[in-house]
Order: structure tokens, then sequence, then C-alpha cells
């Protein structure tokens, strides 16, 4: 299996080397759509990923700071809640990291009727 930089970090961060071969026990439900999203956001060029920072930075301090609680609690019920901070930090990003807790618990994000705010800001559709 090919392993994304963003996983590869993850599994430092939670020194644990399993991660990486058995990511559906660390990731959730949605680990295949993890894994897919970190290694998008290994393929984004330095002004793709510059116009992601930008789009972030333009965000309502509120609204980002509300997506944000729900993205962390979505995906704290999805996950160990241990591993939610090591998903989050693999990134090395806020944005992207926000974005991963969305993919991770976006099954409860979409249930409850709220968007993918972080992970919407990144992928775009020209980028695609």
């Amino acid at each position: 299996m090919k392993i994304s930089k963003t996983h590869q970090n993850f599994a430092v961060i939670l020194y644990d080397q399993r991660a990486l071969s058995h990511p559906d026990e660390f990731l959730g439900p949605n680990w295949k759509d993890v894994l897919n999203f970190w290694f998008f956001i290994d393929t984004l060029s330095p002004e793709q990923f510059e116009i992601a920072w930008g789009r972030y930075r333009n965000l309502d301090p509120a609204y980002c700071d509300s997506a944000w609680l729900l993205a962390e609690n979505a995906a704290s019920k999805t996950i160990d809640v241990f591993n939610v901070p090591g998903a989050f930090s693999a990134t090395q990003y806020h944005v992207f990291g926000y974005a991963t807790c969305e993919v991770i618990g976006s099954h409860n994000l979409l249930e409850n009727g709220n968007s993918l705010v972080f992970t919407d800001l990144i992928i775009s559709p020209e980028w695609t």
C-alpha cells in the first residue's frame, strides 16, 4: 500500500506503526476517504497550498471556530478520542487538520445537516 507523507506523520505522532498497515483501526469507517484526502493534499502545488490557506484565513473567525468544534466533535464520535489530535497534527497546518477531522466524522456531520466547511475550502473543482 502506498503511504502519504501525512499518513506517515500520523503513525509517528501516535508512536504506532500499526496505523500504517491498519488505518481502519485508527481512522474509523471513513479511513479510505481520509487516506485519499491525505494523498490529495500531498499533491497540492505551493500555489494551490497558498490558495487553500488564503481561503482559510478569509473565514470569519467565529464561523471558523464553530465549524471546527463541529468537526472535532464529529471526529471524536467516530474514532478514539486520543487519535483525533494525532490526525489533526499529522497534516501540519490547521486548515488541513480541520478538514481531516471533517472527513473522519463526515457521516456524522452530514447526517446532522452540517456541511464540510474546511474540506470544501481545500478541494477545489479545478484541482480535481
